[in-house]
């Protein structure tokens, strides 16, 4: 049997490195790629007149509070963005660039559409196709094991 994990994650690693070390050298060394990536969210969505929330950041990403936190936590002392208490629920904090967020951000834009037309370099629209298939056939059955209540059993 084909060790399709271990391949995977050796890859993701590599690209979080390539994306990491793109971002620091051209943008901010005070970035990663995660959080030029999550910066880039909160600016896009701010833009377009929505609030953006650290529940969103959870969804979008879909990674865990505990992450999505720390990762806030460092980008805003870092001060590419601020958290405010909304005033309807303390609890709830609005997020929004600051003006050194919104003064790198078209060139993380930048950054990040220069790495993927270099990561995608070569690789047909079919094979691009095929692999989010594929990837995504990973993604439900991982969520399987994990007992996902929202995975189907035997779908996909």
């Amino acid at each position: 049997m084909r060790r399709v994990g271990r391949a995977l994650a050796h890859t993701t690693h590599q690209i979080n490195r390539a994306l990491d070390t793109c971002i620091g050298e051209t943008v901010s060394q005070e970035l990663t790629g995660m959080r030029g990536m999550v910066l880039g969210y909160i600016v896009r969505t701010t833009r377009s007149g929505q609030a953006v929330y650290q529940r969103d950041l959870e969804q979008f990403f879909r990674v865990q509070r505990s992450s999505i936190t720390t990762m806030l936590q460092g980008i805003e002392r870092a001060g590419f963005i601020t958290r405010t208490a909304v005033e309807q629920d303390a609890r709830l904090k609005s997020l929004a660039a600051t003006e050194k967020g919104l003064a790198c951000y078209d060139q993380l834009e930048n950054c990040i559409g220069a790495f993927e037309a270099r990561l995608q370099q070569g690789v047909t629209e079919e094979e691009l196709a095929s692999l989010e298939r594929v990837l995504d056939k990973l993604l439900h059955n991982a969520k399987a094991v994990l007992g996902d209540p929202h995975i189907e059993q035997g779908k996909k």
